[in-house]
């Protein structure tokens, strides 16, 4: 393997790494949301990272954020 491969193997990890702490954060979150919006929101944190999890947290109401 070239010293190129193993920068993007490591760089691609990192970004399935980020990827699934942005889920888990959606799926640990304390927003009061019902289970297949919840489910909603942790795929699309999965599959978009931040930008998944930060563009569905715009459209959660603020009344039913709770400090997160």
């Amino acid at each position: 393997m070239e010293h190129m491969d193993i920068n993007i193997i490591f760089m691609l990890g990192g970004l399935m790494l980020l990827h699934c702490l942005f889920a888990l954060r959606a799926f640990k979150s304390k927003v009061d949301l019902s289970t297949n919006k919840k489910w909603v929101w942790c795929l699309l944190s999965l599959i978009l990272g931040p930008m998944g999890y930060y563009g569905y947290h715009g459209f959660i109401p603020l009344d039913r954020i709770l400090k997160d």
